[in-house]
């Protein structure tokens, strides 16, 4: 009972993913009757055009009976025996080399692909369960399989008699003409007999494949459930995606804010640079706040914009990349530094100032706190 309401809860069609999962496990849309028709279709279609060849095919015949003299009668088994190697290899080859690719192009066509799945091929005990086994044979595919059989013999059975019964008039007559006439009537009505095969086979692989899609649609539906737990695993859960849209807001914000930002810079006391991957304009009045002020900031493109406009404006460039690092990722646009900066930003104005006034002074690189030296991603390094 529970597995009827289970199989009647899956009433949504297969997704894509589910469809492609399939394939991955070995689990694709194929249809035997489809692979008849292929390879019956071909081989017989290949029996027809040898007829065109029947002129060359006769002489290899013939060859096995053409003697000079006696004796070579008993030297001969082993050259007509490789011989009739070669014929019966390049008839396989005629045959089977047609016959392999119809059944190709049809698992191409039916499948749409051929797909070769580990997890099909591997071994598995349970095939060998004969509890199992006995359950596949009398299950209801088992019962398709068997009438449709049956319905395939008793069909193409009727197809011969019939056919034969339309053709024993011409039949008869083959004898009372000449060999050459008799031959091309019996290749014409073989021709008819090859074309009605193939168009029943065709037939019956049309509607085999019709079935068979239908069932391997049906076992591969799914129920609401299904497709709840399908889209957390490609989407993610509800947190995650949550969680990742919080950032991207976060990102775009931040981003905004700094291109918004971007005008300050102009008001700017100097502009720390990495020197070219991050840019921090920093503004100090000791009037307006106690505090050395980040008013804009940026990392590669962003950066790059604002030591532009601190050039268009005529504020100091000072490089100092381990400083110009700990700003950026410990501070935020509109905010004071960090306390533990105070020492390094100070060094860095005082430098600018006594630049400003003239005064020929080498730059030294400040002193970061060994807990605020960060590599170009972010990550804080051991001194």
């Amino acid at each position: 009972m529970a597995e009827n309401e289970q199989t009647q809860e899956k009433n949504q069609e297969p997704t894509q993913r589910r469809l492609e999962k399939a394939r991955e496990d070995g689990n694709v849309l194929s249809s035997k009757e489809m692979f008849v028709f292929g390879s019956s279709a071909i081989s017989l279609l290949t029996l027809a055009v040898l007829g065109f060849f029947s002129d060359i095919l006769t002489k290899h015949w013939a060859a096995f009976f053409i003697f000079s003299h006696p004796e070579e009668l008993l030297n001969s088994h082993a050259k007509n025996a490789f011989h009739a190697f070669k014929i019966i290899l390049g008839g396989a080859a005629i045959f089977g080399i047609p016959a392999f690719i119809g059944i190709c192009t049809i698992q191409l066509i039916v499948g749409r692909g051929i797909s070769i799945s580990s997890k099909a091929l591997s071994f598995k005990w349970e095939k060998l369960d004969p509890i199992k086994g006995l359950g596949r044979i009398f299950s209801v595919k088992g019962l398709v399989e068997l009438v449709k059989s049956i319905f395939k013999v008793v069909f193409l059975t009727s197809l011969v008699v019939g056919f034969m019964w339309y053709s024993l008039p011409n039949i008869i007559y083959l004898s009372a003409g000449m060999l050459n006439h008799s031959l091309e009537i019996l290749y014409k009505l073989l021709l008819l007999f090859i074309l009605v095969i193939v168009l029943v086979l065709f037939a019956i692989g049309v509607g085999d494949y019709i079935w068979s899609r239908h069932t391997w649609l049906e076992k591969l539906r799914m129920s609401r459930q299904d497709l709840k737990e399908e889209s957390k695993e490609s989407e993610g859960s509800p947190e995650v995606k949550a969680r990742i849209r919080r950032l991207q807001i976060e990102a775009s914000s931040r981003a905004a804010q700094q291109s918004l930002a971007i005008e300050d810079v102009k008001n700017a006391s100097v502009v720390i640079t990495n020197p070219t991957h991050f840019a921090i304009a920093i503004k100090y009045d000791p009037i307006e706040n106690e505090a050395p002020l980040i008013l804009a900031m940026g990392k590669d493109l962003m950066a790059k914009r604002v030591i532009e406009q601190a050039e268009l404006n005529s504020v100091a460039l000072v490089r100092s990349p381990l400083l110009a690092r700990a700003l950026y990722y410990t501070g935020s646009i509109g905010q004071n530094i960090s306390e533990q900066l105070y020492s390094a930003v100070a060094s860095i104005l005082a430098y600018v100032y006594q630049i400003d006034k003239g005064v020929n002074v080498e730059f030294n690189e400040p002193e970061i706190p060994s807990d605020f030296v960060f590599d170009e991603f972010g990550k804080r390094l051991e001194e």
